[in-house]
């Protein structure tokens, strides 16, 4: 068996029965329906997802029996096999939405993030605040001279 796509990564968790949603760089992604996906290296490509505590050890397993390496913090890609790994955030309870079929964190809290990383997600909290009508980010993001 060989790892898992990028594309199939997005997938696999869907398969483990166990609630999660996608967090931090990955519910910005999905918020924004695949259109912000900040540069990530193909070969080095972690996968944030928030997870119920209780179920920490079961996901654990489930990425364990496709080698897949699992942390609570990201790892440096020299400490990781292969491209993929999920960095899990444990929390008491996994509460989200869903956008196209994925289950991710609110968007209230993806704002909050992409807002605390305000460098690496202007344009995307600009593409935010344009899909969708009850947010307003004040952020007006251009390329080049104004």
């Amino acid at each position: 068996m060989s790892p898992p796509s990028i594309s199939e990564a997005y997938v696999l968790p869907h398969f483990a029965g166990l609630d999660f949603a996608y967090t931090s760089i990955d519910a910005v992604y999905v918020w924004t329906r695949g259109g912000y996906q900040v540069a990530r290296d193909p070969e080095d490509y972690p996968l944030f997802i928030a997870v119920d505590e209780a179920d920490f050890d079961e996901w654990e397993r489930f990425f364990k029996r496709f080698d897949i390496p699992v942390a609570q913090e990201r790892r440096p890609p020299d400490e990781v096999d292969g491209p993929i790994q999920y960095v899990l955030e444990a929390r008491e309870t996994v509460e989200g939405d869903s956008v196209d079929g994925r289950p991710v964190v609110s968007l209230d809290e993806t704002l909050a993030f992409a807002q605390d990383h305000y460098a690496t997600f202007q344009s995307a909290l600009d593409m935010l605040d344009r899909m969708y009508e009850d947010v307003d980010t004040d952020t007006q993001y251009r390329m080049g001279p104004a």
